[in-house]
């Protein structure tokens, strides 16, 4: 099943810029490198995976001057994660 997010702020830019449509996997295993779609305190947020250990991912966002990320909100769960983007790859 697919997703489609439209990209809200500049946390993922110059790789997803602010209004761009993104589409997503729901049911694509995540990977590092990967960028998602996670529902975090019911907001859906866009960031990359940087690391994954055991059922948790640490995520941040491709721009750091802009991104709320795991460096605040530490580690999150991967079930948290509803969607892969496609065409997100790894810088």
């Amino acid at each position: 099943m697919f997703l489609i997010r439209r990209v809200n702020g500049a946390s993922m830019h110059p790789t997803l810029p602010h209004g761009k449509l993104v589409f997503a996997l729901r049911h694509k295993k995540p990977k590092v490198g990967d960028v998602v779609i996670v529902r975090h305190h019911r907001v859906e947020v866009l960031k990359r995976i940087h690391q994954i250990e055991g059922e948790l991912a640490y995520l941040l966002g491709d721009n750091p001057n802009e991104s709320t990320d795991s460096r605040q909100y530490g580690w999150l769960p991967l079930s948290t994660i509803i969607g892969v983007v496609l065409g997100g790859k790894t810088q």
